[in-house]
């Protein structure tokens, strides 16, 4: 049972006693709390707070229990590197493909759009707490968890904004820069809101997949009226659509309950199934178009190209049969990044060996 709010309220446990008390502080999200800490309290302090009294069998896994970050670790799950890994691989991909070579200074203006991309995934985080605090899969994140304040958040957004700016501004990448915020803006100001009224919303924000890639082309010295940077965004474009239809499957059950419209509402089973399915054979057909547009020139990598294209239709063809459930949309999802990361890959090694 929970006591009554207090302002200020002093405790102290007894070392023999046969139940913990914990100070326990209400973040957002109804009904959840941070604990503070299982350690004996010695006369201390407690502001705004909560006292409860548990038993310790009726205590939550420690692994669960939200604890003080340890240096940065916290802050670096803000910026979601997972995600702003890929960015920074596309920005490269661009760089490669515009120039032919990545030099000290787009290196710099390269490491400038991964940090303002990082701010953007900040924001994300700050955007959605309320959102993640539901989810089962997002509820340790730092804010929901309390690990990290809103505030504290706030401050490391502007913090990367600023720096990754400064670095794209200083490298003479005016226009990376633009592009780069002009991203920004639509990640945090259309596409994350947008996501809480259409499972669509995903269309519109797989922009977002493309523009880090065309900021590295425009930092290589690329034309942005080259044919081949049309050919190269659609692929990313593409790509956005059933990576994230396929994590909405996973956990569609979290995104219900934290209010997100997922693509159930619209579809059954099946249909659904084949509606994803020919987003993948979309993506599978945009690699094949840097034949048609000579970004590929190489028997070689052409042959891997059509062999990857095989392997992941084939791979993902499950989701279609409905043998597996999520664990196959899971294995799907992951499948679909790795092609991406491994098609990538491959044009790189081309052009820089050509």
């Amino acid at each position: 049972m929970l006591g009554r709010q207090s302002w200020l309220r002093r405790h102290q446990l007894a070392q023999d006693e046969p139940v913990v008390r914990f100070c326990v502080r209400r973040t957002i999200g109804e009904n959840r709390f941070r604990y503070s800490s299982g350690r004996r309290f010695e006369s201390e302090i407690v502001r705004l707070s909560y006292l409860t009294t548990l038993h310790v069998a009726d205590l939550p896994n420690r692994s669960r229990v939200a604890e003080p970050a340890r240096g940065g670790i916290a802050f670096l799950e803000l910026m979601k590197l997972r995600i702003t890994f890929f960015v920074g691989m596309s920005v490269l991909f661009g760089i490669v493909l515009s120039s032919g070579s990545v030099s000290l200074t787009s290196a710099v203006a390269a490491f400038g759009v991964f940090l303002l991309a990082s701010g953007s995934a900040a924001l994300n985080h700050y955007q959605e707490r309320e959102a993640d605090s539901l989810m089962h899969r997002t509820k340790h994140r730092p804010l929901p968890s309390g690990r990290i304040s809103p505030e504290a958040a706030l401050f490391f957004v502007v913090l990367l904004s600023l720096v990754g700016s400064s670095l794209m501004y200083v490298s003479g990448n005016l226009g990376a820069l633009i592009i780069s915020w002009l991203a920004f803006i639509w990640y945090n100001g259309f596409y994350t809101p947008m996501k809480k009224w259409t499972a669509f919303a995903v269309i519109p924000g797989s922009l977002i997949g493309a523009l880090p890639m065309m900021s590295g082309w425009v930092i290589g010295g690329g034309n942005l009226l080259d044919p081949r940077l049309i050919v190269i965004a659609l692929f990313f474009f593409v790509w956005q659509a059933p990576h994230f239809w396929l994590l909405m499957m996973v956990y569609s059950s979290d995104y219900e309950r934290s209010g997100f419209p997922t693509l159930r509402r619209y579809f059954s089973g099946s249909a659904l199934a084949l509606f994803i399915y020919f987003w993948i054979v979309a993506l599978v057909f945009s690699s094949i178009l840097f034949l048609a547009a000579r970004i590929i020139q190489s028997f070689v990598t052409g042959s891997v190209l059509i062999l990857l294209g095989m392997w992941l239709l084939g791979s993902t063809w499950q989701i279609v049969s409905h043998s597996g459930g999520k664990r196959v949309y899971r294995a799907a999802f992951m499948k679909i990044n790795m092609y991406v990361l491994m098609v990538s890959v491959a044009v790189l090694v081309e052009n820089v060996l050509r």
